[in-house]
């Protein structure tokens, strides 16, 4: 019931919106933000493989040390097709890259290899989450295998907005999937945003004794509604008050 209300709340604020093309949305995604559809490559990959290093280590949730091989591996696993797609954020001299985000379109039944292979599970032990995104009706979806950005550049909506809007825009726009899954630790902050975000639990697992919740969108076109045409201080205030209608339920 309270994801519905959520659902809800973003309709009816969007609902006098319009999606723009990035060129002519009210708010543009700022330039250092970047969209591309294949791995990064020399100083960028160096820059990204840190950036990955640094958030899954310092993140106690996640406490996890990559080896600069397996993130490789899994880049050009993940990220190797026109259906994919790789965001970065510029940091700054002593942190080149400091958020990303990637992922691909991929039909739910295509999902269980690919997520397996990341959780290190058998493709069977997912045919929970496969089953119910089909109830859902949803043959299409984006899988956004990861989005993270490194501790001190989170300051406020902007960087979750950067690395959002340009894959929402493209799944939307130039392929017309609006529906979104990806899976996090409760713990994590992103686990919490989400919700407010108009994402909801579809599906839980444990990973060597950690909590694993996938979270979907169902359709996420008010949230790239809001996206394209709310400043900071507007999404800060919906934010607020889907937060305060959650608590009520």
């Amino acid at each position: 019931m309270k994801y519905r209300v959520v659902r809800w709340l973003f309709e009816i604020a969007t609902k006098k919106m319009r999606i723009f093309k990035p060129e002519m949305a009210p708010i543009k995604v700022p330039n250092r933000f970047e969209l591309t559809h294949q791995p990064s490559v020399g100083l960028a990959l160096e820059s990204l493989i840190r950036a990955y290093q640094t958030v899954f280590k310092e993140a106690s949730y996640w406490a996890e040390i990559w080896s600069r091989e397996a993130i490789q591996e899994k880049l050009e696993r993940e990220v190797d097709r026109q259906s994919s797609f790789l965001v970065t954020m510029l940091g700054d001299k002593e942190m080149p890259i400091a958020g990303f985000a990637w992922g691909e379109i991929l039909a739910p039944t295509n999902l269980g290899p690919r997520i397996a292979k990341a959780l290190q599970k058998k493709p069977a032990e997912l045919d929970g989450l496969i089953d119910k995104l089909l109830r859902f009706r949803i043959t299409k979806l984006v899988y956004a295998d990861e989005f993270a950005i490194v501790a001190r550049f989170r300051s406020g909506i902007e960087p979750v907005r950067g690395l959002l809007q340009p894959w929402l825009e493209w799944a939307w726009l130039e392929n017309q999937v609006f529906s979104c899954l990806f899976w996090t630790t409760p713990a994590s902050p992103i686990y919490k945003l989400g919700l407010y975000m108009g994402f909801e639990p579809v599906f839980w697992t444990k990973v060597e004794e950690k909590d694993i919740v996938f979270i979907l969108n169902r359709d996420f076109r008010p949230l790239l509604k809001i996206c394209q045409n709310m400043n900071s201080r507007q999404i800060a205030r919906i934010l607020m008050a889907v937060s305060r209608r959650r608590r009520r339920k």
